[in-house]
């Protein structure tokens, strides 16, 4: 019976990209999710490789690099090895984006509806849930414990909210990998090609994923990875 509820405990590592460069049109934002309990292990094996490459500073779609070609290959077989690894992103139209309509104006709040709309319809009933954002400077200081209240109680006999707080990335390994994936999704959707190595690192994820490519949308059935397109922030 503990193992069962072990299992139905989850964390989740957010992250976002692209959302206030103005050469982009398409933003992103994401989150890895792993069983609570496998967390240490996948640590384990992620230092692992650092040491191996000789890798301890923060990583990400930034830092792919020729130099550190294997280092963040073998950091894409240990996601796909991982049985309880998933990855789920929502790709944003910022062209689309009507905040005065919506948002009374506030991008800020459209952005935070956003996230919302992409951990609600992922959080499972009768599984509970530890959710970690990257730490972002807000205008009001409430979005995080706004946006956790309001899923809250979305979920109030479902999914159960133990935590959702911010983090530095700086030493948060998971939310690194997730700004490593979302980078990418990222980096094909605004169709960029200045780098051989990112292009190499996109087609690689999406044929490790048994997908055509990264600009894409998935079935929700797909257990692995989710990427939606959105447009709207109603």
């Amino acid at each position: 019976m503990q193992a069962i509820k072990n299992q139905n405990n989850i964390n989740i590592y957010c992250d976002e990209s692209r959302h206030t460069n103005k050469n982009n049109d398409f933003m992103v934002i994401g989150a890895l999710s792993c069983p609570r309990d496998q967390k240490s292990g996948i640590l384990l094996k992620i230092n692992s490789l650092r040491k191996k490459h000789n890798v301890w500073r923060e990583f990400g779609w930034k830092t792919v690099s020729p130099s550190r070609k294997d280092f963040y290959f073998e950091l894409m077989n240990v996601f796909c090895k991982e049985t309880g690894f998933a990855f789920r992103c929502i790709v944003v139209d910022k062209r689309t984006l009507d905040h005065d309509q919506y948002n009374m104006g506030d991008d800020e709040l459209g952005f935070y509806k956003l996230y919302y709309q992409m951990l609600v319809h992922w959080l499972k009933p009768d599984f509970s849930y530890h959710i970690y954002l990257d730490w972002q400077q807000n205008k009001d200081e409430r979005r995080f414990a706004d946006l956790r209240n309001i899923l809250t109680r979305k979920l109030t006999g479902k999914a159960k909210i133990n935590c959702l707080e911010p983090v530095s990335s700086h030493n948060q390994t998971l939310i690194q990998l997730t700004d490593l994936f979302i980078g990418a999704v990222g980096y094909e959707w605004n169709c960029w090609d200045t780098s051989s190595i990112k292009v190499e690192f996109c087609k690689a994820l999406a044929v490790s994923v048994n997908l055509s490519g990264l600009k894409t949308s998935t079935k929700k059935r797909c257990r692995k990875v989710y990427f939606y397109k959105r447009v709207s922030c109603k």
